[in-house]
């Protein structure tokens, strides 16, 4: 059961920067687009420094709508700016459903969509900002505001089952039965065809095949702690067999480039910027490491799983809903079957490069189950049937459509 042809439904978002939460978005109003709604796009500015990912949205044929003053940093005359724009596309549009992302388009675009008259709010939370970013009280304001905006949000989306307990109990944004789990969806294909090394990023960084390579990909920003792996890295000095590659960039790319001098891992540890075929950077690697303060379902993960290799990462957010199988617990690590969580300790982190290193054949079946659950659980095909099903009972739930009774 799908509403009609033709539903209008409104993504909102402040910005498509290089990440899940904006790959998510894209691949949502992709496959609703292909399933027949009338989806809109509307995107903010993306700050300097920010990499981004409006050419994914090109390459998909869909149409952005910009607006204007709409970015992360908080600016009265530019919230209000943004938020009349809102009020005029949601009025103008008339969408029948508005879904928000990221916390300054979900403020924006809640408050627009309830002055415009929109009849459904649908908000995702794709992380939360209540650890790791700000000061303890600045989180209380957050924490406030969220709270408030939850009385007129008809269902919270989190991607993750330990944002929804989070966000119900340790938060209480809202009740439990206002909070739905939705995991991520993308078009992992490309990803799943991997099959073998294909020597462009080993020969890039002359790299032998004997060497174990280990993979960071992500922003360089402290919520992402990229620090924490040159750390492990200079632990393991004494192994020369294992090398690594962090692809990715961010206002912490000088630091970190100071900090690998002065450790002497020059030679060792390689920032390479961003790179827009990942998928031949997954083939080459060994193993992905996560080094997060918090996440909700990490893009970096759920590439490395469909590219069908074992992973390492902090046990933070929503990583853990991640991982298959039961623990085994070994010398501080907590062994699953398609990777290794730690806490966020250097020592511990290499101690479990070191160990997924020397053990190859642990590395191909945490791969190969890792592969199996992103395929299986984070399709595109399945995120789409997860949010037309949600759209659908909100709008029988509102009496925005009614089920058609068969004549007798």
């Amino acid at each position: 059961m799908s509403l009609p042809q033709g539903t209008t439904v409104a993504h909102v978002i402040a910005r498509l920067n290089v990440g899940g939460a904006a790959v998510q978005v894209m691949s949502a109003v992709e496959g609703l687009r292909d399933e027949g709604y009338r989806t809109l796009l509307l995107v903010g500015e993306l700050p300097p420094g920010e990499t981004s990912m409006e050419y994914m949205a090109e390459s998909r044929g869909l149409e952005i709508t910009r607006i204007e003053g709409m970015s992360r940093r908080i600016s009265w005359w530019n919230d209000f700016r943004a938020l009349w724009q809102l009020v005029r596309i949601f009025r103008r549009e008339r969408p029948m459903i508005v879904h928000t992302h990221t916390a300054k388009a979900g403020t924006l675009g809640r408050i627009a969509s309830l002055i415009a008259g929109v009849p459904i709010r649908v908000h995702t939370f794709h992380g939360h900002v209540f650890e790791g970013y700000f000061s303890s009280l600045a989180t209380k304001v957050f924490v406030f505001i969220e709270r408030l905006l939850a009385r007129v949000t008809d269902c919270i989306v989190t991607v993750t089952e330990s944002q929804r307990e989070d966000l119900t109990h340790k938060y209480r944004i809202a009740p439990a039965e206002k909070i739905v789990a939705i995991p991520y969806g993308f078009d992992l294909q490309r990803f799943l065809n991997v099959d073998g090394s294909t020597g462009v990023i080993r020969q890039r960084l002359s790299i032998g095949p004997q060497q174990a390579l280990v993979g960071w990909i992500g922003r360089l920003t402290p919520i992402k702690a990229p620090e924490l792996l040159i750390d492990a890295a200079e632990t393991l000095q004494s192994d020369p067999d294992t090398s690594f590659v962090i692809v990715g960039d961010g206002e912490l790319r000088e630091a970190c480039e100071g900090l690998i001098s002065k450790s002497g891992l020059e030679g060792r540890v390689t920032i390479t910027g961003w790179m827009k075929n990942l998928e031949s950077v997954y083939a080459d690697l060994d193993m992905v490491v996560l080094t997060s303060i918090n996440e909700g379902s990490p893009m970096a993960l759920l590439e490395a799983m469909a590219s069908g290799k074992a992973f390492i990462a902090t046990d933070v957010g929503g990583v853990r809903d991640m991982m298959a199988g039961s623990a085994i617990d070994k010398d501080g690590m907590k062994i699953f079957d398609n990777g290794i969580l730690v806490s966020r300790d250097s020592r511990l982190l290499a101690r479990a490069i070191e160990f997924l290193a020397h053990n190859p054949q642990l590395r191909a079946a945490m791969g190969a189950n890792g592969r199996r659950l992103a395929s299986a659980r984070y399709s595109m095909h399945r995120l789409t049937e997860n949010l037309d099903s949600l759209y659908t009972r909100l709008a029988l739930s509102k009496g925005e459509f009614t089920l058609a009774v068969p004549s007798t």
